[in-house]
C-alpha cells in the first residue's frame, strides 16, 4: 500500500489533497482570480521552487506515504526544467526510506504549458515522455505525483507508461485539483 490513509489506496483515480484556484481568471485580460487562497498560493510557490513551499508540502505528505514506496513525478512541460518544485518535493520524500525514481519519467521534447492553453490530450504526453532505460521498475509500488491536475491526462498517461514498464501498482496524487467557481 502506498498511503497510510487506506481510503486513498486502490481508488484507480487521482487522490487530490486540496482545491487549486488559478491565479488568473483571464490571462490575456490580466484579470486576477479573487478566489485565490493561501493553499493555491503555496502550490504556486512550490511551482516556483520556493524552499518554504517544498518544506510545507513535505511536512504534510511525509507521514501519509508508507516506507518502501517508489516516488516518481510527472515531468515538467519543459525538458530543461528537471528540478521543478514537485521534483524537489518528490526527492525530499524519497529520502525518507522510499525509492527515488523521481526522474524516471523524462520529457523528451517540450510541450506548450498546459496552464497556458497547451494541448491536454494524453497523446501529447505519450509522444513527449520517455523513461530512463537503465532503471528497472518491475514490481515496484509507485506513487506518481504532480503539483496540479485539471483533466488528469498527464497523470493517466504517466501511469500507463509506468505500468507498461512493469510497475506493480501506481497510485496517482496531485497537491491540487483546478476548480473554477
Amino acid at each position: 500500500m502506498v498511503f497510510r490513509n487506506e481510503n486513498w489506496n486502490g481508488t484507480g483515480d487521482i487522490v487530490v489533497y486540496g482545491h487549486y484556484h488559478p491565479y488568473w481568471i483571464d490571462r490575456n485580460a490580466r484579470e486576477h482570480n479573487p478566489k485565490l487562497d493561501i493553499f493555491s498560493g503555496k502550490i504556486l510557490d512550490l511551482k516556483e521552487g520556493k524552499s518554504s513551499a517544498i518544506r510545507y508540502f513535505y511536512d504534510i505528505l511525509d507521514a501519509e506515504i508508507n516506507p518502501g514506496v517508489t516516488i516518481c513525478v510527472v515531468p515538467s512541460s519543459d525538458p530543461d526544467n528537471i528540478h521543478s518544485g514537485i521534483a524537489r518535493l518528490g526527492a525530499m520524500l524519497a529520502g525518507s526510506d522510499r525509492k527515488d525514481r523521481v526522474y524516471y519519467l523524462q520529457r523528451k521534447e517540450a510541450i506548450e504549458k498546459l496552464s497556458h492553453g497547451g494541448n491536454r490530450s494524453m497523446d501529447v504526453h505519450f509522444r513527449s515522455i520517455g523513461t530512463m532505460d537503465e532503471v528497472d521498475i518491475s514490481g515496484e509500488i509507485v506513487l506518481l505525483m504532480d503539483d496540479i491536475t485539471t483533466t488528469g491526462n498527464s497523470l493517466y498517461a504517466c501511469k500507463k507508461i509506468l505500468m507498461d514498464r512493469g510497475a506493480e501498482t501506481v497510485e496517482m496524487f496531485a497537491l491540487g485539483k483546478t476548480v473554477w467557481d
